[in-house]
């Protein structure tokens, strides 16, 4: 088998445009992973919010979540490896952002999405995740605080007409040593500089001795960039965004042609 692993984004890559999971690409991954390989989702989602679609996939082992944030085992639902925000860094950001009034602010800690106030932006969001969310009713910038919780990432809702002024706006704002990249045209994430995907793919190519050059990364958004560039080969859906599939080595059928199934039929059973 020349690619050993295949590590792929989920929303819009695995999933359809209506949030299911086609037979074909079930069958095609189990197919994959009966032959010898290895498939690792790769997702800015929550553990809690992925592992249900795992399963769907006969998953086990390890999944990426947080944008690389963290790595988790699928079986056990420990976390393999956890980087955090530290609480004043956080705190500090979430600030500024809270001046903002077009945009609603996530933050991921304690494997739960937790925002400020409920909206219909947060409703919409985490309906398409599958998971619920928790208001804490103050600012999130004070509850941090006051908790010293160190979140493991911040997201921003907003229409797509305000994410070039908000990416402007949050990178001068949060300065060096953060990362902001959409994940949807709605969609900002925030990490700190060094924890993205390709981060987290790397790690765990090392921990099983595999070349880079043995690997496939799937994606559609920005946001899986980076281990597209890591990856042997990076294959980006017909449905990415025009930045990743500037920097992708191919670009496959859509999502909602059955991508993954395309992929595995092409390169994964070689």
């Amino acid at each position: 088998m020349k690619y050993k692993i295949i590590f792929s984004d989920f929303d819009g890559t695995v999933s359809r445009s209506d949030n299911t999971v086609s037979q074909k690409v079930k069958d095609a991954v189990k197919r994959y992973v009966s032959a010898g390989g290895k498939f690792i989702l790769a997702t800015g989602r929550l553990f809690s919010a992925v592992r249900p679609r795992a399963r769907e996939l006969d998953l086990h082992g390890e999944v990426i979540v947080y944008q690389g944030g963290g790595i988790y085992d699928l079986d056990s639902g420990k976390p393999l490896c956890l980087n955090t925000i530290p609480t004043s860094r956080a705190a500090e950001l979430l600030k500024e952002l809270e001046k903002l009034d077009y945009c609603e602010n996530l933050c991921y800690f304690n494997d739960e999405c937790n925002c400020a106030r409920p909206s219909e932006y947060v409703d919409f969001f985490c309906q398409i995740c599958g998971v619920p969310y928790r208001s804490v009713d103050m600012p999130l910038s004070e509850y941090i605080t006051k908790e010293g919780i160190q979140p493991v990432k911040i997201l921003s809702l907003m229409m797509p007409e305000h994410t070039d002024e908000f990416l402007e706006y949050g990178r001068r704002a949060a300065g060096s040593g953060m990362v902001f990249t959409r994940s949807h045209k709605s969609v900002v994430e925030i990490l700190p500089l060094g924890i993205n995907k390709g981060a987290a793919v790397k790690r765990i190519c090392e921990e099983y001795g595999v070349d880079r050059g043995e690997i496939i990364a799937l994606g559609d958004s920005e946001n899986d960039a980076s281990m597209l560039e890591y990856a042997g080969l990076g294959i980006a859906a017909g449905n990415a965004m025009p930045a990743l599939k500037a920097v992708a080595d191919e670009v496959g059928v859509t999502n909602d042609e059955d991508f993954v199934a395309w992929v595995i039929e092409k390169y994964g059973e070689i």
